[in-house]
């Protein structure tokens, strides 16, 4: 359990810091580039590879806090025995998803760290650079794992989001409300 609380933090702190970074990169370079008619030459490519990082990251992260998209629009109305069937379905396609990512990615980090090759404009290798995308790949592999336990032990009742609960919730006591006499 520490594990993954220090798993969380990080990751969330992760997220915030590169969410600053691109911030205060893009900030910075938008008044050296009209109050000063400079700029800072590797902002762009420090700001492209920060926003694929937090997207990366990010993708964990909302499936661990249930805020990604969910259309169980259709699973929320099935019985529990078969939706829970249906839902380790998607997990387990999904899981498959992020073990060919993990393994592609890895590949391609691994031959930009072969090739020694380094970024355009940023003074670090390329492989150090694109390293978040098996990270990411792995951290995603590693929530749907916990979805899924927990989906097993009966914990949780799946992937969908709290705002797609709530409006199934809203759905069904709207049907179940008479109509009003006009």
């Amino acid at each position: 359990m520490k594990i993954r609380g220090a798993i969380n933090r990080l990751e969330e702190a992760v997220l915030a810091f590169l969410l600053a970074l691109m911030t205060v990169l893009t900030f910075v370079q938008v008044v050296l580039r009209y109050a000063f008619n400079s700029g800072i030459v590797w902002s762009l490519e420090a700001t492209t590879y920060s926003f694929a990082a937090l997207v990366l990251i990010g993708m964990s992260y909302g499936v661990r806090t249930k805020t990604h998209i969910a259309v169980d629009l259709l699973t929320r109305r099935m019985p529990s025995k078969v939706r829970r069937y249906v839902q380790l379905i998607a997990i387990a396609a999904c899981i498959a998803y992020a073990v060919m990512m993990l393994y592609g990615s890895s590949v391609f980090v691994n031959r930009l760290y072969v090739l020694g090759s380094f970024a355009r404009d940023v003074p670090a290798p390329k492989w150090l650079l694109t390293a978040t995308m098996p990270l990411g790949f792995t951290l995603l592999g590693f929530r749907f794992l916990e979805v899924a336990w927990h989906l097993l032990r009966g914990d949780d009742d799946g992937v969908g989001g709290s705002a797609a609960a709530a409006s199934t919730k809203l759905i069904d006591t709207h049907e179940e409300q008479p109509e009003s006499p006009s």
